[in-house]
């Protein structure tokens, strides 16, 4: 059902026969997180997406970033209906159509299942019988990127890592009960890895989408932690 690593070295995403134009309104779009929370929170430069143009701010990054979570089974609740999106040179599940975005006036092409098909509340590919992700092996990066966290402010971005805000409310695979049932854990080496594999993943996204970004200060501050203190970049030139 899926690309293996060795195919993915050899062979590029194959050519869709149409370019997917139609989101439906109860699928929410993951590029618009991507560039709308992500892109914004970690660029050095302004940039325009969707005719709003997005400036630079301080980003203050929080010590919790180095905590992790867990990802209990019998839940699924932050699993609802988004678009699907990938970079060519990403491990991804089949049957993908191409996808023009359009940012900073130019054109890009992401390959995306935006799961219009659906009825469902849930992600298609969420397990109904334990909750589980059945393409956990390739999961698009908007999912990919959980628990990380952006959170805007008028004067500056604060990165962190963090519950969702109202995970008691989602609901869970079943469609029956609500709440995440996620909980967070002490940092760890293993923590420490995938966090830099997140933003080593975000960092090919803003590569690809031609964006100068801090991404590299963030990873040397991961690198070198965990840390006790809060970092803020006072100048949106790096991190200080």
């Amino acid at each position: 059902m899926f690309f293996n690593e060795s195919v993915l070295k050899k062979e590029k995403l194959r050519q869709p026969s149409n370019v997917v134009s139609f989101i439906s309104s109860k699928t929410k779009d993951s590029v618009d997180k991507i560039i709308q929370t992500y892109f914004a929170c970690v660029t050095k430069n302004s940039f325009i997406y969707k005719n709003k143009t997005y400036f630079p701010k301080p980003l203050r990054v929080s010590p919790l970033l180095f905590r992790g979570f867990t990802c209990p089974e019998n839940c699924g609740a932050c699993c609802s209906r988004l678009t699907l999106d990938y970079l060519s040179s990403e491990k991804h599940p089949r049957d993908l159509k191409e996808r023009d975005v359009v940012f900073n006036g130019k054109h890009y092409t992401v390959f995306s299942d935006l799961q219009n098909e659906s009825i469902d509340y849930h992600c298609k590919y969420l397990n109904k019988k334990d909750g589980r992700c059945a393409i956990h092996e390739c999961s698009p990066f908007s999912a990919d990127f959980e628990l990380i966290r952006f959170l805007h402010s008028k004067t500056f971005n604060t990165l962190t890592q963090k519950l969702y805000g109202r995970g008691w409310a989602m609901l869970k695979f079943n469609k029956k009960e609500r709440g995440a049932l996620c909980k967070m854990t002490p940092t760890s080496e293993l923590v420490k890895k995938e966090i830099i594999r997140k933003f080593q993943r975000l960092k090919e996204w803003t590569n690809y989408f031609e964006l100068d970004t801090c991404i590299d200060e963030i990873l040397q501050y991961v690198a070198t932690g965990p840390h006790n203190r809060t970092i803020l970049n006072t100048s949106t030139k790096g991190l200080i």
